[in-house]
């Protein structure tokens, strides 16, 4: 009986008021558990202690690592010596001074030292790759320098033989033009053209205030009297001019674009000159007046003969003649023997280009001479790279020179009055 009393003594002990409130009312079941398993048996039964059990909660009361630089408090006498903090006390500029040193293993301290990204990497072998090469042309330039410095003269010896080489061309070309003088079968105009032509290179050509227009051009070219400016302009605004100048210079660029596509250039050469003259005609005031043209444009066409070609010019330009001799009241039968009348005044001389592939051809027809034949003067070939400027130059000049021509016809020309047509309606 003693027995029994003991053994209901001790489960009423055991399951006493305090013995039940730490035994939970149920068993956790893999129906009804979370991820997160609990330090304890038994799950926690409020929300705050499920907030604190929770492990954004928990990762606040983790230790965090010590910093290298900051002593305990223990540590800390509360006694200063007098010394001030510099920059390397500090763990932000070690940090810092170990990235750009690039030495790893001289930082001391029991912090993490972290890498830098790979896009940092690359920054500073960019930034390593840009500097080798500043250094590379600084060397160069130092080499170039100190073989000017060994070889003082070598400049001026290029210089000398070039200026030379150009003193020998020039004089070259005054024997052809002179040449061409003693000949004395040329017509005065003619001769004028070739002269220009052969000196394009070597005169002033264009006022000075088309320098900012064209910085790459000789300095010869320019001069600061726009009377003496061949190639210059008549009216105002002068940039008209040189917009169309721009494009006779940079037409032997498009020409052969033309060619590496394997298209024809004789289109693009014949606009080009068309339009110069357009523009010349509106600078020498006579685009809306009636006048015979000196100048003469024959594009070839595909797989035409150089005689055919020969023959559209020939033609052309007879037309021209006739229409002129009968507007100064030349007969057919006196032609120029009778030039030496003060009252009568001599037809122009007539001018004409081909175009042919990638070559303009320049000619001349005297209109007086009733048995003058078209004559070769020139020909300029837009495929030579070197020759991109004198060759638009060239068409230039020969332009001009019709474009005065008919200027100097200006109180005979009577205004268009003819409707234009407008194609498009």
């Amino acid at each position: 009986m003693e027995t029994i009393y003991r053994l209901k003594d001790s489960i009423v002990g055991y399951l006493s008021p305090k013995r039940r409130r730490t035994i939970g009312p149920t068993v956790s079941t893999p129906a009804n558990s979370k991820e997160f398993d609990h330090p304890f048996h038994s799950d926690p039964q409020d929300k705050r202690t499920r907030r604190t059990l929770d492990p954004a909660s928990l990762a606040a009361y983790t230790a965090r690592s010590r910093n290298p630089r900051k002593r305990l408090r223990e540590e800390d006498d509360f006694e200063t010596d007098g010394s001030e903090l510099k920059p390397d006390d500090s763990a932000s500029q070690c940090n810092s001074f170990a990235r750009k040193a690039g030495v790893e293993g001289d930082y001391e301290g029991d912090g993490d030292y972290e890498q830098p990204d790979e896009e940092e990497d690359v920054e500073e072998d960019a930034i390593t790759e840009s500097d080798e090469v500043e250094e590379e042309e600084l060397d160069s330039e130092a080499e170039e320098q100190e073989e000017e410095a060994e070889d003082p003269n070598a400049s001026l010896d290029a210089r000398v033989e070039e200026y030379l080489a150009r003193q020998a061309e020039l004089a070259l070309r005054k024997e052809s033009i002179e040449k061409a003088r003693k000949a004395g079968d040329w017509h005065t105009d003619a001769l004028f053209l070739f002269e220009r032509l052969t000196l394009r290179s070597f005169e002033p050509l264009i006022p000075q205030t088309w320098k900012i227009d064209f910085p790459t051009l000789p300095e010869i070219l320019f001069t600061e009297d726009d009377d003496d400016a061949f190639v210059g302009y008549n009216r105002k605004p002068s940039g008209h001019g040189v917009k169309a100048l721009q494009a006779l210079l940079s037409l032997g660029v498009r020409v052969r674009d033309k060619i590496t596509v394997g298209l024809p250039t004789e289109k693009l050469i014949e606009q080009e000159i068309n339009r110069y003259i357009k523009w010349s005609e509106r600078d020498g005031g006579f685009d809306k007046m009636r006048f015979l043209p000196v100048l003469s444009v024959v594009r070839a066409r595909p797989k035409q003969s150089g005689d055919s070609i020969s023959l559209d010019i020939s033609t052309k330009m007879n037309f021209f003649a006739k229409k002129y001799r009968d507007y100064f009241g030349v007969s057919s039968d006196e032609g120029r023997d009778d030039q030496n009348d003060a009252s009568t005044r001599a037809p122009p001389l007539l001018y004409g280009i081909i175009v042919a592939k990638t070559l303009a051809i320049f000619v001349t027809l005297d209109s007086t001479d009733l048995n003058a034949k078209v004559r070769h003067m020139q020909h300029f070939d837009f495929k030579d790279k070197d020759m991109d400027v004198w060759n638009g130059f060239a068409l230039a000049i020969m332009i001009i020179c019709a474009r005065n021509y008919i200027m100097s016809l200006e109180g005979e020309l009577e205004i268009d009055d003819t409707p234009v047509i407008d194609e498009d309606a």
